[in-house]
């Protein structure tokens, strides 16, 4: 893949920039792909600000979709852990909802949506999933497409994985998750089995519980009932009791839970033969609870994203990160390796990894005090309509190759991958053009400057002017469309930031060391690590507007430099891992900080810092977490020595939801939401 980023001996080459540009609304143009019944399970807690919870919601039964961009609730089951009468949740009769093209996807809260409240998400034949992640709602929707005739107890049949998640009565200390491998014979029977999981009561580790024989039931369309031994209020069992069931049309997937509790359970088909990295592979959308019970206050965490993946076991992650108990929302990019073993598991000390439905669904479910079911879709299979054609979910941050879901920002360099039909070029010189090989990008209609060109790629800038509406307010969507030699492309709608930062790499992967200089511009590796007190330059991608302004494409000046907002405004932030997984206190921030367009270049981001000298730190090869008041961003890693820690070797995993704090102060003083994705972007 093209890069913008050389590192050779003691110079730094880096080209390119933007185009103006005008916002965009939610794309709906695939609402029409989204109709008929489906069967949907939704599940909400209700927190205090110590992330205590004080009420819990379930609603399932029909939604349909009418295609144009309208839902209706039949046969619906509400639960209230505080009553009917004074509860506050309450089934609305129906919504609206739109789809784009690519499967992402909002709808409006089936319970809350007066407000209004948001549900955001994606819809993959024949699968709905969803959270919020613009308010304090945390929550989970999950639907599957009903039968569109009668059925029996054949209708599920086979093995499947599961994963489970609850808080009985409303309680985080009788937090309960799991997963098990369910086997139905299609005649109303599930063979024995064991669960694995953990509960609030034990506190640390994996648990193993028998589940004796059960027993299911189904007929008509609008589902059924599932009844494992025990009670669904029993505190000391995982899996137990009645629940409601809802098996997909084509008997791949099921969604269930207790009437009477605000449980959910997830199915998919298990893996059939060996599995293996190579059995994800893809674009995957996800949605999902995470709470971090360690500690207080407790964190709850609603989310929905996407993850990047070419079946070699790295997983690049984007969640739409919404810390329900802070009252903070922001996009967090980061990546995990993992090794899917023969049976479609991997455990990486806090998270077990299952991939299943042969290749089209993944689960995420904790251990300890970390309680997570995180569901996750693959992206949709999308015919292409012309014979120019940008792929419906590879829009990608140049640097770091983050996924469809993730927000885009101005002055940001992104790839766009599909079907151009060019040879291999590149841009000549400074100022950047528009055109390049009969090529043009339309940003929100408007031409943007084109770094490089091939067949299956194009490299360019998103204006710096996308920030703003032509009115003034602000934009929330950029919208691309590529243009060779006159013929047209489908368009692909992004969600839009103010910043969505990534740094450069060597190798170019967007994973690994990062493109960071001594200030001798030698490059700082493992052969030449960085030390306290000393000085570094880090080149990124993502920082947004600065000021002065830079004309798009041109060449940034060194006198007067021209600063990131994000910096202006006290927003940037850098953190170090310790090389065990964890981040000291401290931040980088201020005097130490200097985050501008780098001299001579377009669209190039350079950031010095200064690295601390009293703050124990590993020595050797350890993570960045680079803040912004938007984004978080835990991908690159810096070579040091000479730190008080211990040598620890680079821990990448995904973290549990307690270390993924925004970094930045400012970030963490606003209780305010931030509203990128409120009102402007429900679908009308």
């Amino acid at each position: 893949m093209y890069k913008t980023i050389l590192l050779l001996s003691s110079a730094l080459l880096m080209a390119v920039a933007t185009p103006p540009a005008h916002a965009q609304n939610f794309d709906t143009s695939g609402t029409a792909s989204l109709s008929g019944p489906y069967l949907f399970r939704y599940v909400d807690f209700l927190n205090d600000t110590n992330g205590n919870l004080t009420e819990s919601c379930s609603l399932s039964g029909v939604i349909t979709f009418d295609g144009k961009g309208s839902y209706k609730l039949s046969n619906t089951q509400l639960f209230d852990s505080a009553g009917a009468s004074t509860g506050t949740c309450a089934p609305l009769g129906g919504g609206t909802y739109g789809v784009q093209p690519n499967g992402i996807a909002q709808l409006d809260n089936p319970i809350f949506g007066g407000l209004p409240a948001t549900l955001f998400g994606t819809f993959s034949q024949p699968v709905v999933i969803g959270s919020s992640t613009e308010d304090d709602y945390f929550d989970l929707f999950v639907a599957v497409q009903a039968p569109s005739a009668a059925v029996s107890n054949s209708s599920l049949s086979g093995t499947f994985t599961v994963g489970t998640l609850d808080f009985l009565n409303a309680n985080v200390s009788l937090a309960r998750e799991g997963y098990f491998t369910l086997t139905a014979d299609g005649n109303g029977n599930i063979s024995p089995f064991t669960v694995t999981g953990s509960t609030a009561a034990v506190g640390s580790g994996y648990i193993s519980q028998n589940v004796a024989a059960s027993t299911y039931a189904l007929s008509g369309t609008t589902g059924g009932t599932v009844t494992f031994p025990g009670v669904s209020t029993d505190q000391t069992e995982i899996v137990a009791g009645s629940k409601v069931l809802y098996v997909s049309a084509d008997g791949n997937w099921f969604v269930a839970g207790s009437a009477t509790g605000s449980d959910m359970f997830f199915g998919f088909r298990a893996p059939t033969g060996t599995s293996s990295n190579a059995t994800l592979s893809g674009t995957y959308f996800t949605a999902g609870m995470d709470a971090n019970l360690n500690g207080s206050p407790y964190f709850l965490d609603a989310f929905y994203g996407s993850i990047n993946t070419n079946g070699n076991g790295n997983l690049i992650w984007h969640e739409r990160f919404d810390d329900v108990v802070d009252v903070s929302t922001y996009d967090y990019t980061f990546n995990t390796p993992i090794t899917i073993g023969a049976d479609g598991s991997y455990f990486d000390g806090t998270f077990s990894y299952l991939a299943g439905g042969n290749g089209t669904a993944m689960m995420l479910i904790g251990s300890g005090l970390q309680f997570s079911l995180n569901i996750g879709i693959h992206a949709p299979t999308v015919t292409p309509t012309s014979t120019v054609w940008i792929l419906p979910t590879y829009i990608t941050n140049a640097a770091n190759y983050t996924p469809i879901t993730n927000a885009f920002s101005p002055g940001e360099l992104v790839n766009i991958y599909g079907t151009f039909g060019v040879p291999s070029q590149g841009a000549s010189g400074l100022p950047i053009s528009t055109t390049l090989g009969g090529v043009q990008v339309l940003v929100n209609g408007q031409a943007a400057p084109i770094l490089s060109v091939s067949s299956s790629q194009i490299s360019a800038f998103i204006p710096y002017e996308a920030s703003i509406t032509s009115s003034g307010a602000p934009a929330y969507f950029a919208t691309f469309q590529a243009v060779v030699n006159e013929s047209k492309s489908n368009t692909v709608t992004v969600y839009l930031d103010n910043s969505s930062p990534g740094i450069y790499t060597l190798p170019e992967t967007g994973l690994g060391a990062g493109a960071i200089l001594h200030s001798d511009y030698s490059l700082v590796n493992d052969s030449s690590p960085a030390k306290p007190g000393e000085t570094v330059l880090l080149y990124m991608n993502g920082l947004g507007t600065v000021t002065p302004q830079v004309a798009d494409g041109a060449a940034a000046s060194g006198n007067p430099l021209s600063y990131a907002d994000e910096y202006n405004n006290g927003y940037i932030s850098i953190l170090m891992d310790d090389g065990s997984g964890n981040y000291p206190p401290a931040t980088l921030t201020g005097a130490y900080l200097g985050a501008f367009l780098a001299p001579g270049f377009a669209g190039l981001y350079q950031v010095n810092f200064t690295l601390p000298s009293a703050l124990s730190l590993a020595n050797g090869e350890v993570y960045l977490a680079f803040n912004t008041l938007e984004a978080s961003n835990e991908m690159a890693t810096i070579s040091l020595t000479g730190f008080s820690g211990a040598s620890a070797p680079v821990s990448s995993k995904r973290r549990p939801s307690r270390l993924r704090r925004p970094a930045t102060a400012a970030a963490r003083a606003s209780k305010a939401k931030n509203h990128r994705r409120a009102l402007p972007d429900r679908p009308l």
